[in-house]
């Protein structure tokens, strides 16, 4: 099972936006692989749809979801002030990592999402 750095990624994410980096969040497009099968594939997506509602500071109003089980997982989501985000999930064996973009009303964050093997670092 893959050991996620999810505290880094959100203080970094959260302090560009508390800092006014990038303006009021709009559109959030993440995609993260990870090492393992369906049960860190839920894990994960779980953890990332958590990390999109704490920006945008609500639960997402709306959401759809297509794949999982193995395959790679889609889920989009939406707020009522317009906002959305697109969270692209697989597993499978390798080593994990991602990407997301984060683009707000006056600017955009990028950022690399770093997963270790167990047993790594």
């Amino acid at each position: 099972m893959a050991t996620h750095y999810w505290e880094p990624l959100r203080d970094t994410v959260q302090g560009a936006i508390d800092r006014g980096q990038i303006g009021r969040p709009a559109a959030l497009r993440m995609t993260v692989h990870a090492a393992g099968g369906p049960a860190e594939q839920a894990h994960l997506a779980t953890a990332l749809r958590g990390l999109a509602e704490s920006w945008f500071g609500a639960e997402s109003e709306s959401e759809y979801s297509i794949g999982g089980d193995g395959a790679p997982a889609v889920t989009a989501l939406k707020w009522d002030g317009g906002q959305s985000a697109t969270i692209a999930v697989s597993a499978g064996p390798g080593r994990g990592g991602g990407n997301l973009m984060l683009m707000g009303s006056n600017g955009t964050i990028y950022h690399e999402i770093g997963l270790a093997a167990e047993g790594d670092g």
